[in-house]
């Protein structure tokens, strides 16, 4: 008898478990879900700009290598294109939603233009990190 009741208990927990997970992967994404988002996606893109800047200023004073610098260029370009496929992978559920991806969205644009001019000028993408870095506190 107690071995009919600790199957079914084991069987109830792993159903109710499989089922909260389903729902988790399938639930519909709400305000919340698109800010959390909106706002990695900016932090990712502002931390980009801003390390290529600081890592494009020190190249030019001669303080670091030739190949740490691509390196640290290309690691930027992966995480801002990183950053904005994971943004624009969310639709937006409503009209708040549409407001913040109309604020951000040029905003990504803007940051992948710059920061190919970084290399060669460590402040270009300066003005568009700080819109960045405004934009995440509005939106925390």
């Amino acid at each position: 008898m107690r071995a009919k009741w600790w199957g079914a208990t084991t069987l109830s927990v792993v159903a109710l478990a499989w089922g909260g997970a389903g729902y988790l992967i399938t639930k519909p994404v709400d305000f919340h879900d698109y800010r959390v988002a909106a706002v990695s996606s900016a932090e990712t893109a502002h931390d980009a700009l801003t390390t290529a800047g600081l890592v494009a200023e020190a190249e030019l004073k001669g303080q670091v290598m030739g190949p740490y610098a691509e390196s640290s260029f290309d690691d930027a370009r992966k995480a801002l294109a990183g950053g904005a496929k994971k943004f624009t992978g969310v639709e937006p559920p409503d009209e708040r939603c549409e407001r913040m991806h109309d604020e951000l969205a040029p905003l990504l644009q803007q940051a992948d233009a710059v920061l190919a001019r970084i290399p060669d000028e460590p402040h270009a993408g300066d003005d568009v990190s700080d819109a960045l870095e405004r934009f995440v506190e509005q939106h925390t």
